[in-house]
């Protein structure tokens, strides 16, 4: 049984910094942009198997090492430190039950490996009453609850390591606008940063981007305006295209929603596929998705090899578990990916 007191004893690690990760940086070429990769990341990136759901992810720092550069975290809210696991009872079996816990594993490799690419954490928050029933019965999400989860990651990073909404908004008028105008300016063959939409990557190694998982309950555009730590400190992933806050798009079907990748990229939005255990024809779908360069690819498939999706997966990412995006990235991105197949493990 887990203790919840458990949370409030832990102490972090320091590793030694890997002096190897200490390399030219300039070799990466400044134009290229987070836009202009396609990365792997893990869905539920701290389950284990139990007796409905059968299958059991690393560590996040084996998931680290190995290549992975996307976490997704499951929030149960408490009054002092949040909780990491899936669904209440079924299916509660996690490795890092502590919320904190499982940053200061981030930490502890991004103070080792100070070149990493940078790692998107996604945040999803439990909240309906087969979930979580406290917090259905406690009135549901509310930006406090927002407030409570950055203050747990400001504890453990600071806001030098992040990567934050307001870099990407710049001076425009909401984040959607950035992103479209820094697309408009790629297609024209124009690749200068003007500080603002997706930084340069060579400025991004080694940072946490925080991104708040909202494809299913859509709260967020009902808190946006009213809610500073929403707005000022999360990226927000789901599917619509038109709120001013639409950076990450989540899709899980690519026939329904081919449209929505096509759209996307022209908006310069990042994509992300979620591949998710126990839906059907992920496979399939993969295969159909991957030619429309989707820039994070999660699913519950990584480091095994029985299934076709692992095999394509492992075949896909042979050298590395970050490559060029094959739909929207520009030809020069080939001459700086050898940095992260060499360097970034």
């Amino acid at each position: 049984m887990y203790k919840n007191d458990e949370c409030s004893k832990l102490k972090m690690i320091k590793l030694n910094s890997n002096d190897n990760q200490i390399l030219n940086v300039s070799k990466i070429d400044k134009r290229l942009k987070l836009n202009d990769y396609t990365i792997l990341g893990t869905h539920n990136s701290y389950h284990l198997e139990n007796f409905f759901y059968k299958y059991s992810h690393k560590s996040l720092t084996k998931q680290l090492l190995f290549g992975i550069r996307q976490i997704e975290l499951d929030i149960h809210l408490m009054k002092n430190n949040n909780l990491i696991y899936h669904l209440q009872i079924f299916d509660d079996k996690t490795n890092c039950y502590c919320f904190k816990h499982c940053l200061m594993k981030i930490k502890e490799f991004t103070s080792k490996y100070k070149y990493h690419y940078p790692i998107y954490l996604f945040i999803e928050i439990k909240q309906m009453f087969y979930e979580d029933i406290f917090t259905g019965l406690t009135g549901g999400v509310k930006c406090q609850h927002f407030q409570q989860i950055k203050k747990e990651i400001l504890e453990i990073f600071s806001y030098q390591t992040l990567i934050l909404p307001k870099q990407i908004q710049g001076n425009q008028k909401s984040i959607k606008i950035a992103l479209k105008k820094q697309k408009q300016k790629q297609i024209q063959g124009d690749f200068i940063y003007r500080n603002y939409g997706w930084p340069p990557i060579s400025t991004s190694l080694g940072k946490l981007i925080p991104v708040f998982l909202d494809d299913v309950h859509n709260i967020v555009v009902d808190l946006y305006y009213q809610c500073s730590s929403i707005r000022n400190f999360f990226f927000i992933s789901q599917k619509n295209q038109n709120l001013p806050y639409s950076s990450i798009i989540t899709i899980s079907n690519s026939i329904k929603d081919k449209q929505i990748l096509i759209d996307s990229h022209q908006n310069g939005f990042l994509i992300r596929l979620l591949l998710a255990y126990g839906n059907k024809n992920i496979f399939q779908t993969y295969q159909l998705t991957k030619h429309y360069g989707i820039h994070i690819i999660s699913s519950d498939s990584i480091q095994c090899s029985r299934t076709l999706l692992c095999q394509s997966l492992a075949k896909d990412f042979k050298h590395s578990t970050i490559l060029c995006n094959k739909y929207s990235s520009p030809q020069f991105c080939n001459s700086s990916i050898s940095f992260f197949q060499k360097k970034i493990k």
